[in-house]
C-alpha cells in the first residue's frame, strides 16, 4: 500500500488532453507542420518538449522557432481552457486516498501560480500537502524535481512507499529516478502519452484503477493488496 500519492495535473487530474492537442497543432502551424491526429500525438509525445518537436519535425528547432511555438501554444491553450475540467474520477479518487490515510500532493509542469489558483478555485486544495507547478522555463522534465518535491510534500515517507499517478513517460522516468512507483493512465483508449507499449504493466484504465494498482481500494478507501 502506498503511503503517499503524487498526482500529475494536466491530462491526469485535469482533463485537458483535447485542449493541449489543439494547442500543439496550433504551435506546429507556426513552423509549417500539418496537424497531428490525436493517436499520432499520443504516440509521439515525450519530454523534454524540444525532443517531442524534434520527433515531429525530424530536426532540432531553432531558438526563434521555440519562441513562436511557445507563444502560439499558450495563446491556443488559454483560449480553450474553459472547455477543460476535472477528470471524471478525480474527486472520487482524491476522496479514496484521503480515506485510506495516505497523504497526497501534485507535481506538475503547469505554471505554479495559475496551478495553485485553479486547484483552490476547484475546491480541492485541502486534499494536498503541497502543490508544485513550474517555476522556471517551460519545456523541461520532472526528472530531478520529483525528489525535491517529496522532501517537502511527503517528509519522512520513504520514496518506495510513494506512487506517482501520471500520464506520460516523463512521469514514469521521474518517479523511477527517485525510487518510487508510477502508474500511468490510458488516454481515450490509447496508451499513456509517449509511453512504450512494452510497459503495459505500468498502465491503468483511469484514476481509480491506478489507485487499485497502488494498493489503495478505490471504492471504500481501505488498504488492499494487489
Amino acid at each position: 500500500m502506498a503511503d503517499h500519492v503524487v498526482w500529475d495535473w494536466n491530462g491526469t487530474l485535469w482533463d485537458d488532453l483535447p485542449q493541449v492537442h489543439l494547442a500543439v497543432n496550433a504551435a506546429l502551424g507556426e513552423v509549417g507542420v500539418p496537424p497531428l491526429g490525436m493517436s499520432e500525438y499520443i504516440r509521439l509525445f515525450t519530454r523534454p518538449l524540444p525532443l517531442f518537436y524534434r520527433r515531429v519535425l525530424g530536426r532540432d528547432i531553432t531558438d526563434s522557432e521555440w519562441e513562436g511555438i511557445n507563444r502560439r501554444f499558450e495563446m491556443s491553450y488559454v483560449a480553450s481552457l474553459h472547455h477543460a475540467s476535472l477528470a471524471s474520477e478525480a474527486r472520487q479518487a482524491l476522496q479514496a486516498v484521503a480515506r485510506s490515510g495516505a497523504t497526497q500532493s501534485i507535481l506538475s509542469l503547469y505554471p505554479h501560480d495559475p496551478l495553485n489558483a485553479l486547484v483552490y478555485d476547484l475546491g480541492i486544495a485541502h486534499y494536498f500537502t503541497r502543490v508544485d507547478g513550474l517555476r522556471g522555463i517551460s519545456g523541461g522534465s520532472k526528472v530531478g524535481l520529483f525528489g525535491n518535491h517529496l522532501k517537502a510534500a511527503a517528509a519522512g515517507i520513504p520514496p518506495h512507499r510513494v506512487v506517482m499517478v501520471g500520464d506520460t513517460d516523463d512521469d514514469l522516468a521521474a518517479a523511477r529516478e527517485a525510487g518510487s512507483t508510477c502508474i500511468l493512465i490510458n488516454h481515450h483508449g490509447d496508451q499513456a502519452l509517449g509511453a512504450d507499449s512494452n510497459l503495459d504493466r505500468f498502465f491503468a484504465d483511469g484514476l481509480l484503477a491506478a489507485l487499485g494498482r497502488a494498493g489503495l481500494d478505490s471504492v471504500d478507501g481501505k488498504a488492499s493488496q494487489v
